[in-house]
């Protein structure tokens, strides 16, 4: 006598089911993924792309192994494609083609980007990802390096991305959130509405956490110096003394993942002096206008995990910090010498870096940012001012080495914003504003860690780049899980598609595929209702483009039948969540035999369930079969089977009415079956 095991997969797609592009969706990206359903039996699947809806134009026709496959060289701009995928088998014969889907590509919104390459070979690969401020706007967008835009999300600003594809940014309006979002331009997250928001910075923690800027005010003095008579105008004493003026610094906060409730917070008024104030870059002058004095101008900031300690950029006193977390102690700042008023404390003051912006950690523990250097003129005694790119190893939290500078040429001075990326190649990629053209015109450049530019991307737009990084691909979230062993199983005379556990192959085995180009952890979860397999959970790492396969054994009780659950997931990307439901179904065989050994009612499946759910049962012999939905009172609400039935394996399926195709209330239901002299009831929750 031999065992089978047969683990049933409840698809909520029909056969060959499309999945991504949606139907008629439009997109804002050119380089497309393509998802479908596994289909039984099938090695591989060819999917075609087409210009029309007869495929007498075809543009993309591949094969492909898993069910995923994104396209980069043949979709543009205001333009409709259609799209269908048909298996193919062991014996290399092909399978039905699928409905055709089809989706269009909406219009560009960036132009004049022009580029220069000077040395390709050593170029890393990827694609420049952006954040533009006005005057068109807050948008976000991406380019490849010929300077041809590949995505857009409009009205956001963008200010961070991060090596697992996450982008981060949030609204300069109201009201105000910062948020993380996906290339599909769905917020994955956000904060709580409320004023105050500061979103230079925000970024998911790895305690899953989020971190941001909260603009505060205090009443303090208006010190003396050459914006005093100004002041004194208006009717301010502005004698250095009198706190009458509103101050703005800043709170950092993190807000719990889950309940969006503040957890912690660092409050700069709490840590550092009014006594230390900007003098030289005159952002007192701006005050009088704004009715608030920008005292800090907050920019930047890193979380080191592995130091537990937080680095802040503080613009308007060119000063860096470190803090302690979650203590909150201040362990050093990081500034000019102490004639320029701006502390008397600070570490490192003959680095004379001013104004900065994009602070970061390198993985050896190296600080690197965009030194603006708005007041290089005064500090350095050049003729120009000059921004530079530093790259800093600080010593026993108090004395500073340079280990890397870069000096932009000058007509690529930057009096606000930029970005420095240290790429895994060894160069270093930076965004800068270039107002030492007279413009608000944007460069970025990828130079070597000998200094020689290698690729070169500028505008003649009057615009803003807050920020730009190079990313490997758009997609992050995308992989597969395939199903081995997935095929179409004859099961008394009724064909089902099924997992097939034999002999041959005696274990629950998936393969996940990372399709994205980012390395991605991997979490994914089974259980089943019986016991059969250990619980588990487990994160397993792949690389770009790698895969792994994952195999269970069974401890199988001969006479019983089980549910098992797998779900699959990038750990950050949690919205892209696969989930898979089976049906486990042990059978017995011997000799042609039929396999069923007794009358058997299953559990429903999914239960609860809404708005459909699946009863199963066997008949080891012909009966007259009788099926029926009750109500907890007793009463008939549907008789699902009323009528002989040969022997075999049946699943019928409930969607929720009654026998007069009513939709029934919310509930508990009891499902009994009448096989010969067989009764058994089981109960069953409908949710709504």
């Amino acid at each position: 006598m031999k065992h089978w095991l047969i683990i049933m997969l409840a698809f909520s797609y029909c056969y060959a089911g499309l999945i991504r592009p949606g139907n008629g969706e439009e997109l804002h990206y050119l380089h497309v993924l393509f998802e479908w359903d596994q289909e039984p039996n099938a090695q591989s699947y060819n999917l075609q792309v087409s210009e029309t809806e007869s495929f007498t134009d075809i543009i993309v026709d591949i094969i492909n192994e898993t069910t995923v496959y994104i396209e980069t060289e043949t979709i543009s701009w205001e333009n409709t494609y259609y799209w269908r995928v048909r298996p193919i088998y062991n014996d290399s014969s092909y399978g039905v083609w699928s409905e055709v889907s089809n989706f269009t590509t909406g219009a560009s919104i960036f132009q004049n980007f022009n580029t220069t390459t000077f040395d390709g070979e050593l170029v890393e690969d990827g694609l420049i990802v952006f954040g533009q401020m006005n005057p068109y706007g807050n948008n976000a967008g991406v380019v490849d390096q010929n300077g041809n835009e590949i995505w857009h999300m409009e009205d956001i600003f963008f200010n961070s991305a991060n090596e697992y594809g996450q982008l981060f940014g949030g609204f300069l309006a109201p009201p105000y959130i910062a948020r993380e979002f996906n290339f599909e331009s769905d917020t994955v997250w956000h904060t709580p509405i409320g004023g105050g928001l500061d979103n230079h910075e925000f970024f998911q923690l790895p305690n899953g956490n989020y971190m941001t800027f909260i603009n505060v005010y205090e009443m303090g003095p208006i010190h003396r110096g050459s914006w005093t008579q100004s002041f004194q105008n208006a009717g301010y004493l502005a004698d250095g003394i009198t706190n009458e003026f509103p101050w703005r610094g800043h709170r950092i906060v993190e807000f719990d993942k889950d309940t969006k409730e503040q957890v912690w917070d660092w409050n700069a008024f709490d840590h550092f002096s009014m006594d230390d104030y900007d003098a030289y870059g005159g952002t007192w002058n701006y005050a009088l206008h704004k009715n608030w004095y920008d005292w800090l101008h907050g920019n930047a900031f890193y979380f080191d995990a592995e130091e537990s300690v937080i680095y802040v950029s503080f613009r308007s006193l060119s000063r860096i910090t470190k803090i302690a977390y979650p203590s909150g102690d201040v362990i050093w700042n990081m500034g000019l010498p102490e004639r320029y008023g701006t502390g008397d404390d600070n570490i490192c003051t003959d680095l004379l870096f001013s104004f900065q912006h994009h602070i970061q950690v390198l993985e050896n523990g190296d600080l690197l940012f965009f030194d603006n250097g708005n007041l290089s003129e005064m500090l350095l005694g050049d003729p120009y001012p000059v921004t530079r790119i530093r790259r800093i190893r600080v010593v026993d939290d108090s004395e500073c080495g340079t280990v890397w500078q870069y000096d932009l040429p000058l007509h690529l001075y930057a009096h606000a914003v930029g970005s420095v990326q240290y790429l895994d190649n060894g160069n270093y990629f930076i965004n800068t504003m270039a107002t030492g053209r007279g413009t608000n015109d944007f460069s970025n450049l990828e130079i070597t860690s000998d200094k020689e530019i290698l690729w070169e991307l500028t505008s003649e737009v009057n615009t803003v780049w807050y920020r730009s990084f190079k990313i490997p691909s758009l997609h992050p979230d995308a992989f597969s899980v395939m199903l081995n062993q997935y095929r179409k199983v004859n099961l008394s005379n009724e064909f089902i598609n099924g997992v097939v556990l034999d002999d041959t192959y005696p274990s629950l085995t998936f393969t996940i595929y990372n399709e994205s180009s980012y390395s991605q952890p991997y979490i994914y979860s089974l259980i089943d209702s019986l016991g059969w397999f250990s619980e588990s959970r487990d994160t397993i790492i792949l690389n770009a483009n790698e895969q792994i396969t994952i195999s269970f054994e069974p401890a199988v009780q001969s006479d019983s039948v089980s549910s098992l659950t797998l779900h699959v997931w990038p750990e950050y990307h949690d919205y892209a969540m696969k989930s898979f439901n089976y049906i486990m179904y042990n059978l017995l065989t011997s000799n042609e035999e039929h396999i069923n050994a007794k009358f058997t009612l299953m559990n429903n499946f999914p239960n609860p369930f809404n708005p459909i759910t699946t009863l199963r049962y066997d008949l080891p012999e012909n009966s007259f079969v009788n099926v029926t939905i009750y109500d907890m009172l007793g009463r008939e609400v549907k008789r699902l089977v009323n009528g002989e039935q040969a022997s075999g394996y049946y699943q019928i399926v409930w969607d929720g009415t009654d026998n007069y195709g009513e939709k029934v209330s919310a509930g508990v239901y009891l499902y009994q079956i009448h096989a010969g002299e067989f009764v058994q009831t089981k109960k069953m929750v409908f949710l709504k």
